[in-house]
């Protein structure tokens, strides 16, 4: 029996988005460092502290452009490619470090309950981490054997999850559901690729319009119960 395809993903979901937001901030501070070690000028990290503070949308928009930014000042003799997989190496390390501190961002609840689906489902996981920290995320997490197909950034891409549809939808076809967290991006390509989705607001985030919320492990197997009947 060939199983329908259920996607998710990691962030919001299997391991709180705080380990990413506070990666965010850890990132900036080691970077600041860096910079006044060298002399360099530090006012892009303020621009973007006093961004993220009056207008988080708008820093969520612009997040790229203030790494970019840091990144040229600290490497100028790299190309735009090399300063990009550095910055999300460096970044997705703070990530990783966060998740060794606090364990218990990782959801057992959401763990145990996926594990229990395996046999009805393929589970693949869609993200904008890098493979290589991807690896180190999902052994820290006990994630390791959780998902059938994986599809993520390239080291030189930007964090771009449309990019990573494209390609997960070229290899393995259209998800019979897409379980997401709290990136408006990914559903506004679901919907334009008519996919179902699903926000799992497990964090308790603000409301994304227009996208079905659940806020429970026991409202996400409702929504999967009833769209799966006969599966």
């Amino acid at each position: 029996m060939n199983r329908p395809i259920i996607a998710t993903t990691l962030s919001g979901l299997f391991i709180s988005r705080v380990a990413w937001d506070k990666a965010h901030t850890l990132w900036y501070k080691e970077r600041e460092i860096e910079l006044r070690e060298k002399g360099k000028d530090t006012s892009m990290i303020e621009e973007w502290r006093s961004l993220s503070a009056s207008d988080p949308e708008k820093e969520t928009r612009d997040y790229f452009k203030y790494v970019d930014r840091v990144m040229q000042e600290l490497y100028p003799s790299l190309s735009e490619e090399e300063r990009t997989e550095k910055a999300r190496q460096l970044f997705f390390d703070a990530v990783l470090t966060y998740i060794e501190l606090y364990p218990d961002v990782v959801n057992k609840e959401v763990k145990d309950y996926f594990n229990s689906i395996k046999s009805r489902f393929k589970l693949a996981l869609i993200t904008t981490n890098i493979q290589g920290a991807l690896e180190k995320i999902l052994a820290t997490s006990g994630l390791t054997d959780m998902f059938d197909l994986i599809e993520c950034s390239l080291p030189e891409e930007k964090d771009d999850k449309r990019i990573v549809f494209d390609r997960f939808i070229k290899k393995y076809g259209k998800p019979l559901l897409y379980i997401g967290g709290g990136r408006k991006d990914s559903y506004d390509y679901c919907k334009e690729k008519n996919i179902e989705r699903v926000f799992a607001n497990l964090d308790e985030n603000e409301e994304i319009p227009g996208v079905e919320l659940v806020h429970s492990v026991e409202e996400l197997k409702s929504k999967i119960d009833s769209l799966c009947q006969g599966t």
